[in-house]
C-alpha cells in the first residue's frame, strides 16, 4: 500500500493555498510556489523570534509548521489535486472502484515488471518505468484542462484520474524499488 495520505489528510486543517496567498489552482507554477514559500517561511524564520517569549516562538513554530505542510500539499501535483477536489467535497477512499479493463491491465504489468527483475533485465524494466512516465504525464496534463473546466463532471473525471494516478504512481515505485537494486 502507498504512503500518499487520503484526499482527507491532505486538507485537514488549514487551507493549503491560503496559508501561501495562491489561488487555489491545479495550474500553478513550481517556482511561483517555491517562491512565495520562502517569502512566507523568511517571516517565520526561527531567528526573527529568538528573543521572543516562549508563547510567541511556540506560535511562530506552529504557523511555520502548517505552512510546511501546506507547501508540500501544493507543491505536488497530485496532492495538490486532492486538495482541490476536497474543496469542492469530493474525496478518494482507500478502496475505490476502477475500470476493470484498468485493473487487468496493471496487474499485467506488474507481472511483466516482476518477470524482468527476476530476470535481471534492467534495461526492460527502465522501458516500463518510462511508459508508465509518460502515462503519468498524460493524467497530470489532463487534470489542468480538467480543474479549468470545474464542473461537476469535469471534477468527477479529475476525480477518476487521480485514483488511477495512485495506481500508475505506485506501478512507477516498484520500478524505481528495481532500479535501486540494480545500482
Amino acid at each position: 500500500m502507498s504512503s500518499q495520505p487520503s484526499a482527507a489528510a491532505v486538507t485537514s486543517g488549514p487551507d493549503p493555498f491560503a496559508l501561501l496567498d495562491l489561488p487555489a489552482r491545479y495550474d500553478l507554477e513550481l517556482a511561483t510556489i517555491e517562491a512565495r514559500f520562502r517569502e512566507k517561511s523568511r517571516a517565520l524564520h526561527p531567528d526573527r523570534f529568538a528573543g521572543a517569549p516562549a508563547a510567541e516562538r511556540a506560535r511562530a513554530l506552529v504557523a511555520a509548521r502548517a505552512l510546511n505542510d501546506a507547501y508540500q500539499v501544493v507543491r505536488r501535483p497530485q496532492r495538490r489535486a486532492e486538495a482541490l477536489l476536497a474543496r469542492a467535497g469530493l474525496t478518494i477512499g482507500d478502496h475505490e472502484r476502477l475500470d476493470p479493463e484498468f485493473l487487468t491491465e496493471i496487474l499485467e504489468l506488474r507481472e511483466e515488471l516482476a518477470e524482468a527483475r527476476l530476470a535481471g533485465r534492467v534495461d526492460e524494466v527502465g522501458r516500463l518505468a518510462a511508459t508508465m512516465a509518460a502515462r503519468r504525464r498524460a493524467l497530470e496534463d489532463g487534470l489542468t484542462a480538467r480543474f479549468a473546466a470545474g464542473d461537476a463532471a469535469a471534477l468527477e473525471l479529475a476525480r477518476r484520474d487521480l485514483i488511477t494516478l495512485r495506481y500508475v504512481m505506485r506501478y512507477l515505485e516498484e520500478c524505481d524499488a528495481v532500479l535501486d537494486e540494480r545500482e
